[in-house]
Parts: structure tokens; sequence; C-alpha cells
């Protein structure tokens, strides 16, 4: 036991002894899709009843430009830890469409979030062009998916009641929505090229792939209207429930009937709103990208 203690003392105060010091790295990201899941329906000839034509869209939430910046300490030449934190600006993603001629319902979802992902990294250590390669875990802390919806015919969105409370007709239809997720993890691996400009500043390229799926924990719809023909607006929140589309509902991994139904029993007519709540199962979605980056690492 003396022995092996006296061995990974010497062990460790030879890695302390070839340290590189701690290190800044900031950089920017380019992320796409990194999977084809599902994300809804695609629906043509909606209105026809018989004639539609049904499909899918599929893709990630994950795509974007990511704003990153690293916070290392090289423990040697070769090995080091690395926390990395990055906000990413979503790109727009389309997750739903109907269309019946030149008439449209679409929605859209772009997600903002912030994560950190502490790393093991391993560098050849080469004194000028060295590869070098980053593992480690993905820990979204802060963000949410920002949903948009719109149509320049009602009839898609809510049925034939919009024909009711609006025998003129509706020249727009718009919502939007903000869905939050639920605490997870995941992966994220990349490799690249460092190449070392002086004794203390290097510029380095990488790809990846990001392993990330968020489950749904709150979703709400905080502005629904209408544009009429003379150029008024008006909200339609209050009847979207109807068709489905509750202003706010939170997701469980299980939901028990009886409890359900007491309730909806309690809410009443407040059924879907921030006091009572709509319950849905869980809805996990994809944020797997893969990623090309570039940044600069100040050494010191």
């Amino acid at each position: 036991m003396r022995n092996l203690l006296l061995t990974a003392l010497f062990t460790l105060c030879a890695i302390f002894a070839q340290a590189q010091g701690f290190y800044l790295q900031p950089g920017v990201t380019y992320l796409s899709s990194a999977t084809n899941e599902v994300l809804g329906p695609k629906i043509g000839n909606a209105l026809t009843p018989g004639s539609e034509v049904l499909g899918t869209l599929s893709g990630s939430y994950g795509g974007g430009i990511g704003l990153d910046l690293g916070i290392g300490y090289m423990f040697s030449r070769n090995f080091g830890l690395d926390l990395g934190v990055s906000y990413t600006l979503g790109s727009e993603v389309l997750v739903e469409e109907a269309t019946e001629g030149s008439d449209f319902d679409r929605s859209y979802a772009t997600n903002r979030r912030l994560t950190l992902s502490p790393a093991f990294v391993v560098d050849a250590g080469s004194e000028t062009l060295s590869p070098f390669a980053r593992f480690g875990i993905l820990v979204p802390v802060a963000g949410q998916t920002d949903g948009l919806r719109e149509s320049n015919n009602g009839t898609l969105v809510v049925g034939d009641l919009i024909n009711f409370l609006y025998p003129d007709g509706v020249d727009k239809f718009e919502a939007e929505s903000i869905a939050k997720g639920k605490p997870t993890l995941g992966f994220t691996a990349a490799f690249g090229l460092r190449y070392q400009l002086n004794e203390k500043i290097s510029v380095l390229g990488s790809i990846g792939y990001t392993g990330l799926r968020i489950h749904r924990n709150s979703y709400e719809v905080t502005r629904a209207d209408v544009t009429l023909p003379d150029g008024s607006s008006e909200s339609v929140l209050s009847i979207l429930s109807l068709g489905g589309a509750y202003p706010y509902t939170e997701y469980f991994e299980e939901i028990d009937t009886q409890a359900f139904t007491a309730h909806q029993t309690a809410a009443g007519d407040n059924y879907g709103t921030k006091d009572f709540p709509a319950w849905e199962t869980d809805q996990g979605v994809s944020f797997s990208t893969f990623n090309v980056g570039v940044g600069v690492r100040f050494s010191f």
C-alpha cells in the first residue's frame, strides 16, 4: 500500500511538473440537424375530405449558431479538463404544415439555450499543428423554444367555428408560444486541429456531434390573434382550446386517470390556464446536431 501511494504521488507530481496551465477559448460554432426524427405532420388538401395528402416533417430543433467559451486546464501537453459554456441562437424550423391550394397553416420553432459541457481533452501536444479531441457531457441550464403559427385561412386552424365568429372572413391568423424543458443530460464529442501561432495563442477548428434530447415541462400560448378585412386585430386565444390547443399545458411521464378527472372537474371552464394547466403525457424532442466550430485559445 505504501509503495502504491508513493507511486501515485510521484505520478501526480510528474503531471503537475509538466502542466501547461489555464486557457480561455472563445469561439463560434455552426450546428445542423443530426437526426431525421419526425417533428410534425405535413398535410396537403387539408380542407378537402377524402383527398388529403399526408406526410411528415423531420429534423432536429438543435440547429443554429453557437457562441462558445471554453475555460480549461492542461495537466500536461496531452491531457486536460475543459468547461465549455455555449449560448445557441437557434435557426427557425418548420414543424407543422397544412395547405389547401394557396391557403396555408404553418408552425415554426426557434430554440435558444445556454449549456455547460464539462469535458476531457486529449491533445497530441505538437509544437505547431496538433490534433486534439474533446469528450464530455452536456447540461442545458437555461433556454426555451419559441413557437410561431401563422395562417391565411382560419378554417385550417380551428375549423368552421371561425366562419361563425367572423362571417366576413379573416385575412390572417398568428399565434406565439413558449415551450420549456425538463432538466436533462446529453453528450458531446469533437475532433479537430490546433495551430500554435506563438507561445500563448493558437487557433483551432473542429467537427463534432452533440446528442441531446429534451422533454417538455410546460407549453404556453402567449398570443393568438386574427386580422380582419378592415385591418383590425382581435384575440382568439380563448377559442383555441376548442381545437385542443390550450393556453397553458404541463407534461408528465404518467397521468393517473382519477387524478386527471378530478383536476378537470376542479378546473371547470378554467382548464388549460396557468391556475389549472392542461395535462399531457411526456413529449421528448431531439436537439442533436453535427457541429463545425472555430476558435482561439489564449494560454496563461
